[in-house]
C-alpha cells in the first residue's frame, strides 16, 4: 500500500495534535504538560518528589499514550528515555503510598522501563546502577530483580503475540 504525501502528513498532524491534545489536559489536570512531550530526563527530579497520586496517574498515563502514538507514527527521538521516564513513574507510586526509598525507586523504575523497551538486561542494569550512583549502591539488587522481570515480561508478551511457527509453515504449504 502505497501512501501519499498529503496523506502522510495529514496523519502525522493529527497524531501531533492528539499528543498536544494529552499535554494540555495533563496541564489542566495538574501535571506538566511538558513531562508528556518530551523525553522526560529533565523531569525525573520532580517526578520522584510528586506527593500526589493522582498527579503521578494522570503522567503515566498521558505520557504513555502520547509514547505509544510516538511509536506508531515513527517520530524522530530515542525510544529508551520516555521509557525509563515511565518505569520510573510507575516505580514512584510506592514512594508515594509507602513512603520507599526513591533512590530504590530510580534504580528499579530506570531498570525495568530500559530493559523492557530495549530487551538489553545488563544494559539496563549498568544504567541503573550508574544513575544511582556509589551512594545508592544498596538498591542495585533491586534494580537487577525489577529488570529481569520487566525482562522475562516483555519477552513473553512478545512471543505470545507472534504467530505460530508451525500454523506460518502449515499456511505457507496450503497456499
Amino acid at each position: 500500500m502505497r501512501i501519499s504525501a498529503a496523506g502522510w502528513i495529514g496523519r502525522s498532524v493529527g497524531r501531533a495534535a492528539l499528543c498536544a491534545g494529552l499535554a494540555l489536559a495533563a496541564d489542566g489536570l495538574g501535571a506538566d504538560s511538558q513531562d508528556v512531550l518530551f523525553s522526560g530526563q529533565h523531569s525525573i527530579a520532580p517526578l520522584i518528589a510528586e506527593t500526589s497520586t493522582g498527579i503521578v496517574l494522570v503522567l503515566l498515563v498521558a505520557k504513555a499514550i502520547a509514547y505509544a502514538i510516538s511509536l506508531v507514527a515513527g517520530f524522530r527521538g530515542g525510544a529508551i528515555f520516555p521509557a525509563i521516564f515511565l518505569g520510573i513513574g510507575v516505580a514512584t507510586l510506592p514512594v508515594v503510598w509507602f513512603d520507599m526509598s526513591p533512590t530504590v525507586a530510580v534504580a528499579m523504575g530506570a531498570a525495568a522501563g530500559m530493559a523492557a523497551q530495549s530487551r538489553l538486561l545488563l544494559s539496563s542494569m549498568l544504567l541503573a546502577s550508574i544513575l544511582v550512583g556509589p551512594a545508592g549502591a544498596d538498591a542495585v539488587p533491586a534494580a537487577v530483580l525489577a529488570a529481569a522481570a520487566a525482562w522475562l515480561c516483555a519477552t513473553a508478551l512478545e512471543r505470545r503475540n507472534a504467530p505460530d511457527s508451525d500454523a506460518v509453515v502449515e499456511a505457507a504449504g496450503d497456499a
